[in-house]
């Protein structure tokens, strides 16, 4: 053979080589940005390096090879939670749920090859229905940059991702005016961001007086009537023991089922002057409940104006747990077994006042999705209320991104957090 071939030949396999280990590389690394969501709050600060990493890919399969390394890294803990919430014999369920999740969000990413197609990447994924399952978005980002800013930080963040888009998409010959005004608005941003971050850290926001969140060990409801009012007897009790001097007391998540007997024992138990906000499943219709906290004064009034201490929730989860909590797909078979009933989603979450306190609540899986976020964001509490049940997703790392999560959006909001789980 002609030694004059063999030198293209070889050039296009060096070429086809470099190529390969160019996305491998990228893909790793987004594989490590996923995991980084489970330890302490490193995932919402470096979730931004996702954009350049898919950006750079040369055709749609790489960009989507790279986003998808991204999501099935940081949600691999769908398989054991479904198992734990489910029972072992759902590991293939938890599986599915994994991938076509993953699957999903990572679509949109395929075809970020343009600054606007980024954002509107980010803006899919995190509106419905996409935004039903959101996990990892780099939307919270906004919150480590921009503390306090609310709904403005979002706007820096989307038009400083826009930007630098836009400059690594331009190349080296771009116009020299646009590359000035490029780099003086991000410099502007840069410049935002630190000052914002240095006044967070001098006037860190200050949890109302007298406000504070239980941490329990229950488990989960078991469905047997004596061992459940046992177990009412024993969070009341703790919650008496150490809450004696608060006034107002978050307690978890669906702590209780709403049952006229649970509701009257727990108005009893509340002492005088004080407000519990008892997370509570409520019934709301046949076969239905609403994932909800209740208020509970102790002089057996109202924990907020307006608002009764019966079937009616003072906050109502804007997204259950889909598949596990809302499943509107398919109707309940009645309230003896706890499968057999479905959790509506209530879409939308208000501020409520309680105490004079303008407070918004996040209850469970809703502090993962930005969506749900942005209520908040756009209605500035005064303080952020976070329920969690983490017993189902014990060694999954869930807890770990829901916590990194809610820290990042409530940053962005400004507000102090009130935090009860049961563990």
């Amino acid at each position: 053979m002609n030694r004059d071939m063999l030198i293209p030949s070889t050039l296009a396999a060096t070429s086809r080589s470099g190529s390969i280990t160019f996305v491998a590389t990228r893909a790793v690394l987004a594989v490590l940005l996923g995991l980084s969501w489970q330890y302490g709050y490193w995932g919402p600060i470096l979730s931004l390096v996702l954009i350049p990493l898919v950006v750079m890919g040369k055709n749609r399969r790489d960009r989507y090879g790279v986003a998808l390394a991204y999501y099935l890294a940081g949600s691999h803990g769908l398989i054991l939670g479904s198992a734990s919430f489910f029972g072992p014999g759902h590991v293939p369920m938890g599986v599915a749920l994994w991938l076509a999740s993953s699957a999903l969000l990572a679509a949109g990413w395929a075809f970020a090859d343009r600054p606007w197609k980024v954002v509107a990447a980010l803006v899919v994924d995190a509106l419905p229905p996409l935004g039903l399952i959101d996990w990892l978005s780099p939307l919270a980002s906004a919150g480590v940059l921009f503390p306090g800013a609310s709904w403005v930080g979002v706007l820096m963040l989307l038009t400083g991702i826009y930007l630098s888009v836009r400059w690594m998409t331009q190349g080296l010959p771009m116009d020299l005016k646009w590359r000035h005004a490029c780099t003086d608005t991000l410099g502007f941003l840069a410049g935002m961001a630190l000052m914002l971050n240095v006044f967070t850290a001098v006037n860190p926001a200050a949890v109302p007086k007298g406000w504070t969140g239980m941490s329990l060990h229950l488990g989960p409801i078991t469905g047997n009537i004596m061992a459940d009012m046992a177990r009412n007897q024993e969070w009341i009790s703790q919650t008496q023991a150490k809450a004696d001097n608060a006034k107002v007391v978050l307690l978890p998540e669906t702590l209780t089922t709403w049952w006229a007997g649970n509701a009257a024992e727990i108005r009893q138990a509340v002492p005088n002057g004080q407000t519990w906000l008892v997370g509570a499943s409520v019934p709301v219709g046949r076969d239905l409940l609403a994932d909800g906290i209740e208020a509970v004064r102790g002089s057996g009034g109202v924990g907020v104006k307006g608002r009764g201490n019966g079937a009616t929730p003072l906050f109502i989860s804007p997204f259950p747990v889909p598949v596990s909590m809302w499943h509107p797909w398919y109707r309940g078979h009645g309230y003896v077994r706890a499968d057999g009933v479905g959790y509506e989603a209530g879409w939308w979450e208000p501020v409520r006042k309680i105490d004079g306190v303008r407070a918004w609540a996040s209850i469970c899986y809703d502090q993962l999705l930005p969506w749900v976020w942005m209520e908040g964001v756009v209605q500035r509490p005064q303080v952020v209320l976070l329920t969690n049940n983490e017993w189902w997703a014990r060694g999954t790392g869930i807890p770990e991104i829901q916590r990194a999560t809610a820290w990042a959006w409530a940053r962005l909001i400004g507000a102090p957090v009130v935090e009860a789980e049961n563990a």
